[in-house]
C-alpha cells in the first residue's frame, strides 16, 4: 500500500542563487585555469624562440655608420649560428669578453679562424690580400696596426666607423661562443633586409 503524498519542498530563492553562484565560481576557475595554461605555454615559447631562433637587437651608438644608425631595431638570427659557421663580412650581435659590462654590440666579421689579419698603413690585409671594404667612406683610416694569426674559433671583429668604434682592436679577438647571431633584418625605421659583404 503506497503512503499518503507528500508535497514536494521547493527550493527557495536563495537556493536556487546559491547554486547560480557555485557554478559562476566553476566557470570562471576553468576560465582562468584555461588562460593561465596558454600563458604560460606562449611565454614559454616565445623564451624558446628569443634564445634559439630570433631576437631583437636595439643599435645603441655610432660605431657602425653609416651602414646602421643609432636607434635602428634589428631581427637578429641565432639559429643560423647554431649549426652554421659565422663568415666573414657577416653583421653579427655579440658580447665581447673582455668588457666588464658584458654589453651587446653589433659589429662585423673580418677575420675568421685561419686568417693571418694585418692592419698597417690604415688598410686592413687579410691572408696577405688587401680587403676591399667598400661599405666603408674613404676617408676611415683603420688604426693601430695589427699583426695577428686567428686560431681555432677566433673572430676579429670591427664596427664600420672604424675611428669610433670598440672592437677587436680594444676587446681582442672573440669566440663563437659569443656570437648572439648573424644581423638579419632592420625592422626600424625602414624594412631591411642585412646582406653579408662578399670578399
Amino acid at each position: 500500500m503506497n503512503g499518503p503524498n507528500l508535497p514536494v519542498c521547493e527550493p527557495s530563492e536563495a537556493c536556487k542563487e546559491n547554486e547560480l553562484f557555485k557554478k559562476k565560481v566553476l566557470y570562471s576557475t576553468g576560465c582562468f585555469y584555461e588562460l593561465t595554461k596558454w600563458m604560460i605555454v606562449f611565454l614559454v615559447l616565445l623564451s624558446w624562440i628569443h634564445f634559439f631562433v630570433v631576437t631583437i637587437f636595439i643599435v645603441d651608438g655610432i660605431s657602425m655608420e653609416p651602414n646602421f644608425h643609432n636607434g635602428q631595431y634589428i631581427m637578429v638570427d641565432r639559429f643560423h649560428y647554431l649549426f652554421g659557421t659565422p663568415q666573414r663580412g657577416d653583421v653579427v650581435v655579440l658580447k665581447f669578453p673582455g668588457d666588464p659590462d658584458h654589453k651587446k654590440y653589433i659589429k662585423r666579421i673580418i677575420g675568421i679562424p685561419g686568417d693571418h689579419l694585418t692592419i698597417k698603413n690604415g688598410l686592413v690585409y687579410v691572408n696577405n690580400r688587401l680587403l676591399k671594404e667598400n661599405y666603408i667612406p674613404a676617408s676611415f683610416k683603420t688604426l693601430p696596426n695589427v699583426n695577428r694569426l686567428l686560431s681555432t674559433n677566433e673572430y676579429f671583429l670591427m664596427g664600420d666607423n672604424r675611428p669610433n668604434s670598440s672592437d677587436s682592436r680594444i676587446w681582442g679577438i672573440a669566440e663563437k661562443r659569443y656570437l648572439i647571431g648573424k644581423a638579419w633584418i632592420v625592422l626600424y625605421p625602414n624594412l631591411q633586409v642585412i646582406k653579408s659583404e662578399e670578399y
